[in-house]
């Protein structure tokens, strides 16, 4: 899933409507976020919008659609319209854009199945008014968001302040309800304005409180104890919670299930140098917890184990003094301290130390005293500079610092 940030328009999004106090579970819906690649316009017709056509030479008129990666490099862009790219952090991301039809009605529908009965969830989309700041006279986009046909939700009149918005709300699957039919209805007419672009529609779970404390990043010695992770839950949605943990080599993507980590916790016993991601998924049952659409996602936890050696080669010049820990040097040589670092480790550290014979650095300066008392024409300049090696810092004793190659 892509993330909420504009690519053109770096502006704020905000969050709209009734949504999800605990933690949410990972996006149900993958197409939601339209897919991305180098073409600006998608060829194919998805066949998302009833009752819209599907348009490849965009601007798109009135009852017309296209998916898009940047209305800016439009040949035909219309002169009210915002020149953006969609709302993630990929160049190449596709949105949905709409030029609303005359008649009022659905311009995105899609069913999801294979749901939990009895379960929370959140459906959420981004919304942008395409309809450039200080235009006037212009009908805003009014949304409306539907499960099964019924309205459950309307975002009101989407403003034209050229900044991407998240609308959304939270409701619970009936008893024996395992697929629905999710809508996006227009409710203004179309004609001039009317004109949204849409992106990251999401459907997730939305369950209790889920969190592994304290949320800052662990750290741990590579000749230390293993780590206990705790699964703390607040909330009262799950009765019989149910816990799967889980791990990521990057702790962006390509969660993997642990195998046998289903209790409230989880001892992290690797003690090899690196850093390991954790998270845990929640749901109420072991039955909910086999299926990805029933569970909600802890934050991710970070574990560092740091090493207890450092190997350190620095130069300094004749005269100077090299500090290690309660350590000073002033010789050439490789020296080995012992210390406890930031983290509490019993660690070594293996200097290769050089130090330089001072080559007698001079410099020949040219100085222009003052033509008068309280007259600030006089000047000093750097001649030439002997026994170094250019590019050069020069400090002044006013602490201006210029540079001279």
């Amino acid at each position: 899933m892509k993330y909420l940030a504009a690519l053109m328009l770096l502006f704020p999004v905000w969050l709209t409507g009734q949504t999800c106090e605990g933690n949410l579970g990972d996006n149900i819906f993958e197409e939601g976020d339209f897919g991305s690649s180098s073409s600006n316009v998608l060829l194919s017709n998805p066949g998302i919008a009833p009752g819209y056509a599907y348009i490849t030479n965009p601007p798109p008129g009135d009852g017309f659609y296209t998916i898009t990666n940047n209305t800016g490099v439009w040949s035909g862009l219309y002169p009210t319209w915002l020149a953006i790219g969609d709302n993630s952090s990929d160049p190449n991301g596709y949105m949905m854009v709409v030029n609303a039809s005359f008649e009022t009605g659905l311009f995105y529908d899609q069913e999801i199945d294979n749901l939990c009965e009895n379960t929370q969830y959140e459906f959420s989309a981004d919304i942008i008014n395409l309809v450039a700041v200080g235009v006037t006279d212009h009908i805003e986009p009014n949304v409306t968001f539907l499960i099964d046909g019924m309205a459950q939700f309307s975002t009101g009149d989407i403003p034209h302040t050229a900044q991407w918005q998240t609308y959304g709300f939270t409701f619970s699957t009936e008893p024996g309800q395992t697929s629905l039919r999710l809508s996006l209805r227009n409710n203004a007419p179309g004609g001039i304005g009317n004109d949204l672009a849409l992106d990251n529609i999401s459907f997730r779970t939305c369950g209790d409180s889920a969190s592994i404390l304290p949320e800052e990043p662990a750290n741990i010695c590579v000749d230390g104890q293993p780590l206990t992770l705790f699964a703390t839950v607040t909330g009262s949605q799950y009765d019989t919670p149910a816990y799967q943990w889980q791990f990521s080599p990057n702790g962006i993507d390509n969660w993997m299930d642990l195998p046998g980590a289903n209790d409230s916790t989880y001892i992290h016993d690797i003690l090899i140098i690196g850093e390991y991601y954790y998270r845990f998924q929640l749901a109420n049952g072991p039955i909910n917890l086999m299926n990805e659409k029933c569970r909600i996602n802890s934050n991710i936890k970070l574990v560092n184990v740091r090493p207890t050696e450092y190997f350190v080669t620095d130069t300094i010049c004749a005269g100077s003094t090299y500090e290690v820990g309660f350590s000073s040097y002033t010789e050439s040589g490789m020296f080995v301290d012992s210390l406890i670092n930031t983290y509490g480790c019993d660690s070594i550290i293996y200097t290769d130390l050089t130090v330089l014979p001072d080559p007698g650095i001079a410099v020949e300066l040219g100085i222009t005293p003052p033509s008068c008392f309280n007259v600030a024409d006089g000047s000093i300049e750097e001649l030439n500079i002997n026994n170094g090696s250019p590019p050069y810092d020069l400090l002044w004793n006013n602490g201006q610092l210029g540079t001279t190659s």
